[in-house]
């Protein structure tokens, strides 16, 4: 794909994985994204500072706003292996307030065409910062940011929440 999925385009079929039992579990992103209204937040890594600190917390606080406004899931797709996507998760999110699965083969990532090089920050290949809405697997919304190392527009305040 040349450059960042569109408006329109269906979400191509891709595995990410989830630690469940400490066992690492499949996900397709066809079932996954099947018949649902969806809010996809794609990060770079599990623990980095800026997703962990700025990013992620306000997700996890507006939550239930989220769910009134009409969104199925909230998901995050880190670009870490799924342990490291699973320790995070229990530790920004002990509640479970948000589904996270790993992208560490970052076959996802790569099929959006939202892949980023940081070798400055010795991250290697990684997602870029990005938040999409989703229905039955059709991009209604995507935003992307300029740099993994903003947060601008995917903060939790700026996603529109009408369904």
């Amino acid at each position: 794909m040349l450059g960042p999925i569109k408006k329109g385009r269906r979400v191509p079929p891709a595995t990410l994985a989830e630690l469940v039992g400490g066992a690492v579990r499949p996900v397709g992103t066809e079932q996954l994204l099947a018949g649902k209204r969806s809010l996809i937040i794609g990060v770079p890594g599990a623990f980095t500072p800026i997703c962990h600190q700025v990013h992620l917390p306000d997700f996890v606080a507006m939550a239930d706003q989220f769910r009134a406004a009409g969104f199925q899931q909230l998901l995050v797709i880190a670009a870490s292996d799924p342990f490291a996507t699973a320790a995070w998760s229990s530790t920004i999110d002990p509640e479970g307030r948000l589904r996270f699965l790993s992208d560490g083969n970052l076959e996802l990532t790569r099929k959006l065409g939202l892949t980023s090089q940081e070798p400055a920050l010795f991250l290697g290949e990684r997602s870029r910062r990005y938040t999409m809405v989703v229905q039955d697997a059709v991009v209604e919304r995507l935003n992307v940011e300029t740099s993994v190392l903003n947060v601008t527009c995917t903060r939790a305040d700026v996603v529109e929440l009408a369904v």
